[in-house]
């Protein structure tokens, strides 16, 4: 066999493993992305009073068989309010008049039409989130809530998730470059063959 050949026949069975490798394991890690919202939960209502001690966005979960339609929350903080001071925001409604505005809640609820689309662990659905200024809120929801930070939580499994897509997005392009490489080895094996030099037995003259 042509040295080409046996180069690029042992080239595409080392990327076709080392690929088949790294797709295995972008897939283990994507099967493994599944969290505990009880267990990441920093305040569960649905009432009580709720210290906000970080900047982070807080995703308000509840089980699946809430209805989304009738749930309501809310988060009164020490000055009495229940969102943020209508004064300091722009005009929301168009009148030029924003003593009056009321639209900036602590609470964001979710358009109960895309709630529960798939993503969320499994028996819960993030309908909606809260964000505030630290502090204390007295807290009156409708039904049992979890309340589970975005960026320190939910931000890691969306890392851990893209990894995982990277992985076999790397690992499925280096199998197919395995994969030509050992059609390439084959084709020259079968093309090519080795200019050995021919050995040449000269006899002595018979006397």
């Amino acid at each position: 066999m042509h040295v080409a050949g046996k180069v690029f026949l042992g080239l595409g069975a080392v990327m076709l493993v080392v690929g088949g490798i790294m797709t295995a394991m972008g897939g283990d890690t994507l099967s493994d992305i599944e969290w505990d919202v009880e267990g990441e939960s920093i305040f569960e209502g649905p009432d009580g009073t709720y210290t906000h001690s970080s900047d982070d966005v807080m995703i308000i979960y509840v089980v699946d068989g809430v209805d989304c339609d009738t749930f309501e929350l809310s988060f009164t903080n020490e000055t009495g309010a229940s969102g943020y001071d209508a004064d300091t925001m722009d005009d929301s409604n168009g009148d030029g008049d924003t003593t009056n505005d009321n639209d900036y809640p602590f609470f964001t609820k979710d358009d109960c039409e895309w709630a529960d689309g798939g993503d969320d662990p499994s028996g819960f659905y993030s309908i909606g989130s809260f964000s505030g200024d630290r502090g204390d809120y007295v807290v009156d929801g409708s039904d049992s809530f979890y309340t589970v930070p975005f960026f320190s939580t939910i931000g890691e499994v969306v890392e851990d998730a893209a990894g995982g897509v990277l992985s076999i997005i790397g690992g499925v392009g280096l199998a197919g470059c395995g994969v030509c490489s050992l059609l390439l080895g084959g084709l020259f094996a079968l093309v090519l063959t080795d200019n050995k030099p021919q050995t040449v037995v000269v006899n002595p003259p018979q006397q």
